[in-house]
Parts: C-alpha cells; structure tokens; sequence
C-alpha cells in the first residue's frame, strides 16, 4: 500500500487545488468535454489490438491559460485467446479510469489543449474457459492502481460556444509485475 502514496498525495492535492480560493466562483466558467473514439493496451505478447474508448470531464479556470478538472474514460480493449496444452482460454480487457487533469491552453503550435495529472485505474482482464481453468489463473487481472494521465487536443482555439478536435491520450500505471500503458484517440467535443 506504500507505492501508493505518493500518487494518493498527488491526487488530494490536486483536489484541492480545485477547490475555489475565492467567493467569485461562478457556474459559467465550468466547461465540459465528451470523447468517443479507440482505445489500445500496451502491456505484453497477450494485450489485444484495442477497441472503444469514451471518456468525458469538465474543468474551471485557475488563471487565463490554466484549468483544472477531473475526467472519466471507460475503454473495452478486446479480447484475446491463449492456449495451452490442449486447453484455450479467452481474456477479455478493460479499463475503468479517472483522473485530475491540470489544462494548458498554450496560445501557439498545434495543440489548442495540454492536459495531465493523477488519476487512478481499474485494469481488467476477464478469464472466460470451459474447461481447465486452474491452468491459468496467473492471466486474470482486477486491481486498483494509480496513474499518470495526459491528454493532447488538436482543435480551433477561436470555437465560442462548442469546439470539435481530435485528443490524443496516454495512461501509465502499474499491474502486477509490467506496466499496462494505455493509448487512446478520440473525437472530442468541447462545450
């Protein structure tokens, strides 16, 4: 429980940070996000080729070029198959994950939206067998683990009211013995 943390700290404190340091708090200045688009895994031999991902958040200004807010993401990763022996066993994989994304919105180059933070994970990876299950027990993977979240938008920085883009995102945490790094890219929508 120690690893944890650091990331724990990280995350409180961030947190707090979002909490208002002034009275002139308003609900006008809260923006939200939605993203849909593909998902995939990074682990080892057995991670499969990646499937949907969603996510969505909101944020509040903490100066004129910083927001902070927190966002959420599933992604159903795919599935794949291992045998051994004469037995075949299927993985299915997954990915519950929120975090609290500190937002740049530098005002040149081609990325409108620089966002990263603590967050923290749910990795999974569902074993689904008929028969000799007990063969392989050592693949399955349910935990909670802290990560580090960073996502890249690519939209116009003239959008008012709703903004289209495409966001380019990376998740690192750790599970059991090997890192599970998660690359996604959505279309996001920006309000």
């Amino acid at each position: 429980m120690s690893r944890h943390r650091p990331f724990a700290a990280a995350l409180v404190l961030a947190l707090a940070a979002a909490a208002p340091a002034h009275a002139g708090m308003t609900l006008d200045q809260w923006r939200g996000h939605i993203s849909f688009g593909y998902a995939r895994v990074v682990s080892d031999s057995l991670a499969p080729t990646g499937s949907l991902s969603v996510a969505g958040g909101v944020d509040y200004p903490l100066a004129p070029k910083w927001r902070l807010g927190p966002t959420l993401s599933f992604n159903l990763l795919g599935s794949t198959n291992v045998t051994r022996g004469s037995v075949t066993a299927g993985l299915d994989y997954s990915l519950f994950e929120a975090a609290m994304l500190v937002t740049y919105l530098p005002q040149h180059g081609p990325f409108a939206r620089l966002s990263a933070g603590p967050g923290i994970a749910s990795p999974r990876s569902d074993l689904s067998v008929a028969a000799g299950g007990a063969g392989f027990r050592d693949l399955p993977v349910s935990e909670v683990e802290p990560e580090l979240a960073t996502d890249l938008t690519v939209m116009s920085r003239h959008t008012p009211i709703v903004g289209v883009g495409a966001e380019l995102g990376m998740r690192i945490m750790p599970v059991h013995d090997r890192a599970w790094t998660l690359l996604t890219v959505r279309l996001a929508i920006h309000y």
